[in-house]
């Protein structure tokens, strides 16, 4: 049997390898979204086709494409990586002081999602007149309701688009500390299944209902099992009633069933029962098991390179998460356009060293020298 190793000591918390979890999650974002932008600008890539017409995908390329599409799971990985964290830091304060100080956790989750998040939206007349794009509504976004008000349009606002998971992590900040302080702890797994099945009752009710399936999509209470799924990892890894007993030929296993499904199947579609209840659940609890062995389980699969690089990457992932998208019709339009070019890979290239570029400019310029006023409100010491 395999015990949870931890890598905190009695003052700092610090989960190596958290950083490479997030590169790689906003990776698959960032990929899919630059995809999707391709073959929204150019066509479907011709690799991937059956013919110079890029209408029809070859076998290979339609398992391609659905990996690729299939994306935006990574933000299901944040929200698995949010619930865990937060979740662990606030029962290690309570633990800690008996309770939680809840406006020092408003202050810290401030001072890491805002700084940047409306730097974007300050941006934002620089990028619709570099992007010739029409001028978004900005109110929904400066008060983190994007993904009510997407629903509500039926459109996604450039450059707001992907703003709506940083709108449904909001609404989990605003409420988690008074779960956590107020609830009795022993009680909190009856909460957190309480609220996985509300999740599931509300999209079987906007199936029943014929409401528009962006509901399943975009709603707070749609979306918020699997952060607290994550919140349900940290729960048990807290208590110390997690173990490992897993063989390498069983997870290797797992995770080959797992990437069997993901390329063959749409993860986020809402057309039976099936996939509005338990689907997603596939995805993110292999997911959410393979974050925990990645974390925790010192008998790893295989040493992972550019272990440094990663580690940096998933530093600055915020940023990127936040620009990549921005990005996409400026690199187009001002880039590709202007040159007379359609070389995927300079697209893809151009894409990735702005996206990177400035988002470890935001990082090292705005970002970290306001995280250095965060450890103040920091009952838990936490180290990155």
């Amino acid at each position: 049997m395999i015990k949870l190793e931890t890598n905190n000591t009695p003052n700092t918390i610090y989960f190596k390898n958290l950083d490479v979890l997030r590169f790689f999650a906003v990776f698959m974002v960032f990929f899919a979204h630059a995809y999707e932008g391709w073959c929204g600008w150019f066509n479907k890539p011709g690799i991937l086709t059956v013919n110079q017409e890029y209408k029809e995908f070859t076998f290979i390329g339609e398992i391609i494409n659905r990996g690729i599409s299939n994306g935006g799971f990574g933000v299901d990985v944040f929200f698995l990586i949010s619930g865990f964290l937060i979740t662990f830091l606030l029962l290690k304060e309570k633990e800690k002081t008996q309770k939680i100080h809840i406006l020092n956790f408003f202050i810290r989750r401030s001072l890491r999602i805002w700084p940047a998040y409306f730097l974007l939206i300050a941006l934002t007349p620089l990028s619709i007149h570099l992007a010739n794009a029409k001028s978004p509504d900005y109110l929904p976004n400066l008060l983190f309701y994007n993904n009510f008000h997407a629903i509500k349009i039926n459109l996604w606002q450039y450059p707001f688009a992907h703003l709506w998971s940083i709108c449904v992590e909001e609404h989990f900040y605003l409420l988690w500390p008074f779960v956590i302080a107020f609830w009795p702890k022993k009680h909190l797994p009856k909460l957190f299944g309480g609220i996985i099945t509300a999740s599931i009752l509300f999209r079987m009710y906007v199936l029943f209902a014929g409401w528009n399936p962006l509901y399943s999509y975009l709603h707070t209470l749609a979306r918020v099992d699997i952060i607290v799924i994550g919140a349900s990892f940290a729960y048990y890894y807290f208590h110390n009633t997690i173990t490992f007993k897993s063989p390498k030929w069983l997870r290797v296993s797992i995770y080959l069933l797992f990437l069997i499904v993901y390329f063959s199947t749409p993860v986020y579609s809402y057309n039976t029962l099936f996939e509005v209840t338990i689907k997603k659940y596939f995805f993110s609890l292999i997911v959410g098991y393979g974050m925990i062995h990645f974390l925790f389980n010192p008998n790893t699969l295989f040493k992972l390179p550019f272990l440094k690089i990663f580690n940096y990457l998933g530093k600055i992932s915020y940023g990127m998460y936040l620009f990549s998208n921005v990005l996409i019709p400026i690199i187009v339009i001002r880039f590709m356009y202007k040159w007379s070019s359609q070389n995927m890979y300079l697209y893809f290239f151009l894409n990735f060293i702005l996206t990177v570029g400035i988002a470890a400019f935001v990082y090292h310029f705005i970002e970290k020298p306001i995280l250095k006023w965060k450890k103040r409100f920091e009952i838990v010491q936490t180290k990155r």
